[in-house]
């Protein structure tokens, strides 16, 4: 009988104890073996936590679960149906998916939320969660198990759960978000061959971003300087008016 290793990084400055108690639960309802493993990561974080619990995993197949999220009751039993099917070693949720449109969607388009999802083959998946990266680590390493050992989906497996203390509620001020996203976007060129086609995109809405941020704050100045250079990468229509809006604001402030 096939079990899983289930890592739960877990911080009660995030989560509350009984969040973890009903995420703990809902892997319980499983119709597969498992085995949960629940990691500090007060003094750590979430990468070093998932990390460790990678080390302590001893099992073939290996699942994550942030604590304040829940699980479908057949989860795992229809991951690894479709990873039997699919011989892909990395699963997460949504509908079947390519690697070209899985790079896609996680490097430049709209899907942000992989961590509670993701089930992977350690037999095929030899990866570990980037510790430089404050936030994306999640992201990053899908993207560099789905490049080494191709990703399936099944549709419909976690409940996602947000609460006034958690880890996604706190934000990053610009430079922090900038260093950050260099970073990511640097990280990804490097690891994953299969985005190499879609950095132009992603540098070009990383400046757009930083461009309208700093507008928003009333930094003219600096709002031209990142939305001049994501225009220069690529005039997008909303970054040439954002551009143009900021110069405007910049020669007679409002």
């Amino acid at each position: 009988m096939v079990s899983v290793a289930v890592v739960i990084p877990y911080s009660d400055r995030f989560t509350p104890p009984e969040m973890l108690e009903e995420a703990k639960a809902s892997v319980a309802d499983q119709s597969v073996d498992t085995d949960v493993i629940v990691v500090d990561d007060v003094d750590t974080g979430p990468a070093d936590a998932r990390n460790a619990g990678l080390e302590r995993a001893d099992a073939r197949y290996v699942a994550f679960l942030d604590a304040d999220d829940l699980w479908a009751p057949d989860k795992l039993e229809r991951q690894l149906d479709r990873m039997a099917a699919t011989g892909a070693g990395l699963c997460v949720e949504g509908a079947e998916t390519t690697l070209d449109d899985f790079v896609y969607e996680v490097f430049v388009g709209d899907r942000s939320e992989v961590t509670s999802a993701m089930l992977v083959d350690t037999s095929l998946v030899d990866v570990r969660f980037e510790t430089g990266l404050d936030r994306g680590e999640d992201l990053l390493y899908a993207l560099e198990a789905a490049s080494a050992a191709g990703v399936c989906a099944c549709p419909d497996l976690f409940e996602r759960r947000q609460h006034p203390g958690s880890m996604m509620a706190t934000g990053l001020d610009v430079d922090e978000y900038r260093d950050h996203a260099k970073r990511f976007g640097y990280l990804v060129s490097e690891r994953v061959p299969e985005a190499q086609p879609y950095l132009p995109i992603y540098y070009t809405q990383l400046y757009t971003d930083l461009g309208v941020a700093c507008h928003r704050y009333g930094d003219y100045d600096r709002a031209v300087t990142y939305l001049g250079r994501a225009a220069r990468i690529s005039p997008h229509p909303f970054t040439l008016a954002y551009l143009l809006r900021s110069l405007c604001y910049r020669a007679l402030p409002f």
